[in-house]
């Protein structure tokens, strides 16, 4: 009998997997990362890498609508604060890879909306990062305040009750987005309020129109990382000149001038055979710098399922400090 429930438990858990949609994605990346930060103690060139796993479920309804959700799997060591892709990231190591927390999803016709570790409508902007460039993708061109985006390992402490909502809508070329984070989500006051935790609401929203030839992008958030009064707008276009050349300027504007100021950034990538040369230069003018300009030049190598990516970049926020990386990335 035991024997019977057995089977026939493992049957329907096969019929049940057979009508959904379960996959693995991701991409990992290794190299070297140098920067010149005149601090004595510790090493201006480390080994970066990061790998990402991605776990996604969906199912599609007789109606057509699909309902879903992802969790990532993710270890990374070895990225420097001021040129990371992560906002929150320090030249860090992990003991071992650390799972998100998840979204959920449903998706109808151009529409999608998630729950959850959603992401953001800011971070999501189209051509916010566009002047990246790389092995880790990075720009002084992207300077931007500290906002909520999908996290790809566990909430800190004091975000255990943190959720978001995103929507997104796409036809004919137009894109537009917006999303809400409450970071605590169960108490008016955190009971862990410290100056490390802020629980103000943020809410952003972007707006993009892409045609073969040009993209125009604009964007604002409001209380950007649960910060009062932490708001920021973006405005970008790109222009195609032709398959091989793209130029673009984008323009970031923040209330504190201080921490973050205005940035202007002009950008542009040539791509000949396997090779793509990238390059920026930008302006932001927080009073916090040192010197107000930045630029960066680098390079990408098709290597056939994989590249080959490479940066030289001047930093603005110290005295002619300097940064490069050189590393393989890859997607799967």
């Amino acid at each position: 009998m035991k024997k019977l429930l057995l089977t026939t438990a493992l049957l329907g858990a096969s019929a049940s997997m057979a009508m959904a949609d379960v996959s693995l994605s991701g991409s990992g990346r290794f190299g070297v990362v140098s920067e010149d930060d005149n601090d004595a103690t510790t090493s201006d060139t480390v080994v970066s890498l990061r790998f990402r796993l991605n776990i996604d479920a969906s199912k599609e309804t007789d109606s057509g609508a699909t309902f879903g959700g992802r969790v990532r799997l993710q270890s990374r060591i070895g990225d420097y604060t001021n040129f990371s892709d992560d906002p929150d990231a320090t030249l860090n190591g992990q003991t071992g890879a650390t799972l998100s927390a998840a979204y959920l999803y449903v998706e109808y016709e151009g529409l999608r909306v998630e729950v959850g570790n959603s992401n953001t409508a800011y971070d999501s902007a189209a051509l916010l990062y566009a002047s990246e460039i790389g092995f880790i993708g990075s720009s002084g061109g992207n300077s931007r305040t500290d906002i909520f985006s999908f996290s790809s390992g566990p909430y800190g402490q004091g975000y255990n009750n943190r959720v978001g909502i995103y929507a997104s809508y796409s036809v004919s070329g137009f894109t537009g987005q917006i999303s809400y984070v409450d970071p605590d989500q169960v108490n008016d006051v955190s009971p862990l309020d410290t100056p490390l935790v802020d629980d103000e609401e943020e809410l952003s929203i972007a707006l993009a129109y892409e045609t073969d030839q040009f993209t125009v992008s604009a964007a604002a958030v409001m209380d950007g990382g649960g910060v009062l009064d932490n708001d920021e707008y973006f405005l970008g276009g790109q222009y195609n000149v032709n398959d091989d050349i793209k130029v673009g300027l984008n323009y970031i504007s923040n209330d504190d001038e201080v921490a973050f100021g205005d940035t202007v950034v002009l950008y542009g990538s040539y791509a000949f055979g396997a090779t793509t040369v990238s390059a920026y230069i930008a302006n932001n003018d927080a009073s916090s710098n040192v010197e107000d300009t930045t630029y960066g030049i680098g390079a990408s190598y098709d290597l056939g399922g994989a590249t080959l990516d490479g940066s030289i970049q001047r930093k603005n926020n110290d005295n002619d400090e300097a940064y490069a990386d050189l590393g393989v990335n890859f997607s799967f």
